[in-house]
């Protein structure tokens, strides 16, 4: 970049073309000092000794034939110059100067630059080491997920076994429940057939208790008389 500013300055400062007659605006030439008169001659008053090189100058009347030129500098004094002293475009030292002005805003803005790409950089680090976190982060959480998946799994083959062996457990209370009952069932009947039949007892021997003495044999009269 410097050489090719520096390029720029050697071409600028060979740039310097002759002034025209139409130009709005002349700059003093490489003079170390030109001077302003109040009319078209070295005879006339002096009203500026020395306008340096390079002042800017807006030009208010063109004698070409007498080789004259009546200006205007910026702060407002108006005279004559010859026009050998005049050019068109600013002088060698302007453009030096200004050239000088660009490469040290150029070289400026590239020390800017320089900090921002090293800014950038330091930014784009922390930002890698914030992505290699963040991926160490998401392996981490993809194992959880993977063992909190088998957990579930096995919570739900244990749930599913855990119903089966409820639904077992029912299935066994009702069938003792069922024997119980059986149990009871036959219980009863065992009783009442074992008091039926000690009805049927006493009941038996109440009837022999009445027949019995209808059934002892008679003593005959001739043996009562002896």
């Amino acid at each position: 970049m410097k050489k090719l500013l520096s390029g720029l300055i050697a071409a600028t400062l060979l740039n310097v073309v002759p002034a025209t007659a139409a130009a709005e605006t002349r700059y003093i030439t490489d003079q170390l000092h030109v001077p302003m008169r109040s009319g078209k001659g070295t005879g006339f008053r002096i009203l500026h000794r020395g306008l340096p090189s390079g002042t800017q100058l807006s030009v208010l009347e063109d004698a070409p034939q007498d080789g004259w030129t009546r200006v205007r500098t910026t702060n407002g004094t108006e005279g004559w110059i010859r026009r050998q002293y005049l050019v068109s475009e600013p002088v060698a030292k302007l453009k030096l100067e200004e050239a000088t002005a660009n490469l040290a805003r150029f070289e400026k803005m590239e020390g800017n630059l320089g900090g921002e790409v090293r800014r950038l950089e330091e930014e784009n680090g922390k930002l890698s080491s914030s992505l290699d976190s963040i991926q160490q982060q998401n392996q981490t959480l993809a194992a959880e997920l993977k063992t909190l998946k088998a957990l579930s799994a096995d919570a739900l083959a244990m749930n599913e076994r855990h119903q089966k062996l409820l639904h077992q457990h029912e299935l066994l209370k009702q069938e003792k429940t069922m024997a119980e009952a059986e149990i009871q069932r036959l219980s009863g009947s065992e009783s009442h057939k074992w008091y039926m039949y000690g009805a049927l007892s006493v009941l038996l021997g109440a009837l022999l208790a009445m027949i019995a003495p209808h059934l002892r044999p008679r003593k005959r009269h001739s043996e009562w008389a002896n």
